[in-house]
Parts: structure tokens; sequence; C-alpha cells
């Protein structure tokens, strides 16, 4: 099916993209210490640090919706039985979802409100940063969408069901 190709690859650049910009905020923050100690101090790479810091908790979010993986309270669902498990499982998404629309809304004005103020040493906008706000939570609504469909139709994702 052509929508699971895509979705795959579309959860592989997701991947992808987290490793390589969680190296590279780990890389910012070792240059940075060496050119302190050894050089001179790299005034960018703090700023440019945090804001990369942001961007990975956020697509750790999409990812952790992914894999059904946040942190949960399982005192009832271990009791459940299964349609009541089933039931929890769908209203948790349902959860999910509504939040991150608030966060798509909420994130957008953010964006739109950042377009042009400055960064103080880097070379880009704000609304640069805040971007991943509104993506990351349209990540999620199509990531939870898509395995709330599944379990509606009575397909199982393979994902244990979590709270």
């Amino acid at each position: 099916m052509p929508i699971d190709r895509i979705s795959r690859a579309a959860l592989k650049v997701l991947h992808g993209t987290g490793v390589v910009l969680f190296v590279g905020m780990c890389l910012l923050v070792l240059a940075q210490v060496v050119a302190r100690k050894f050089f001179e101090p790299l005034v960018w790479s703090e700023e440019l640090a945090r804001y990369t810091f942001i961007w990975v908790a956020f697509l750790g979010w999409v990812i952790a919706n992914q894999h059904k993986s946040h942190i949960h309270i399982s005192l009832v669902l271990d009791r459940a039985g299964p349609k009541l498990k089933l039931a929890l499982g769908v209203f948790a998404d349902l959860l999910v979802i509504v939040f991150a629309l608030i966060f798509t809304v909420k994130g957008w004005r953010l964006v739109q409100n950042n377009l042009d103020i400055e960064t103080v040493t880097l070379f880009f906008d704000f609304w640069v940063v805040y971007l991943i706000i509104p993506v990351s939570a349209l990540a999620s609504i199509v990531v939870v969408g898509c395995d709330l469909v599944a379990v509606i139709r009575g397909r199982s994702t393979g994902k244990e069901v979590r709270l």
C-alpha cells in the first residue's frame, strides 16, 4: 500500500532528524566547552544548542506518541478487561489529539508573533524556533490518529495500550 510506504518514509525522516539534531546539539555543547577552556568562547553555540534542544524535545514527543512510550500509571489499566482497556486507550488517544490541536493553534500564533524578531546571536528569526510546536503537534495528530483509526477498525497496531 502506498500510504504505508509514505508513512514509513516520514517516520524514518522524523527519527533521522531527531538523531541528527541530538548529535548536533551534543557536538555544539562539546565545542562550546572546549572553546571556552582552550580558545575564545563561541558566543553563538549556547543559543543554538538551546534551540536545538527544544526541537529535539518536541520531536521526542512525536516519537514517544508513535511508540506509546510516554510515562503512564497503569493501576486501572492492569485491572481492566479487554473492552475497558480498548475504551481507555481510545480515550487517551483522543485526549492526545485534543492536546495536540491546542498546541497546533497556540504554536502557530507563536510563529506568527515572532516573524520579525531576531535571535540574539544567530542568523535566523525566532519563528524558526517556535515552528517546531505546530509541526510536532500536527505530526502527533497524524501518528496517534493513524493508530486510533487502526484500533477502531479492529486492526491491532502491535502497540500495547498505555495510559
